[in-house]
């Protein structure tokens, strides 16, 4: 968190959180800025839970989900690809390929962290 706060000048305006693992979610509301936004992408397991002081949310950050992107394509698809093409999205640093034989690979690695969007190939 240290280390965002540096980078940001104090804190970030919002953050996303992928992995759906509770510490890491409760890192991404902790380093937000007063009336920041934490929007949780990832897709937890029933049952996990995660806590943070209430003097978070009294700050008047916002802590929420998102469904399917909570997007209208029409609109956010287009725009993702100006970002890309501007070098302001770099979703080939985000997603890493793997071939289907190597599902246990490609869950291993997202759960290590070692990849951001594991993406399977299926066989011809």
């Amino acid at each position: 968190m240290a280390k965002v706060r540096d980078i940001t000048g104090g804190g970030a305006h919002c953050t996303l959180e992928t992995s759906a693992v509770p510490a890491v979610f409760r890192q991404a509301v902790d380093c937000l800025l007063t009336r920041g936004t934490c929007v949780l992408v990832g897709s937890a397991r029933r049952g996990t839970e995660v806590s943070f002081e209430m003097s978070t949310l009294q700050a008047g950050r916002t802590v929420r989900g998102v469904i399917q992107g909570d997007s209208r394509p029409d609109q956010f698809i287009p725009y993702l690809v100006d970002l890309f093409v501007a070098s302001k999205f770099p979703i080939d640093r985000l997603v890493t390929f793997y071939d289907f034989t190597a599902i246990n690979q490609a869950a291993a690695d997202a759960v290590d962290g070692t990849t951001i969007k594991p993406v399977l190939r299926m066989p011809q």
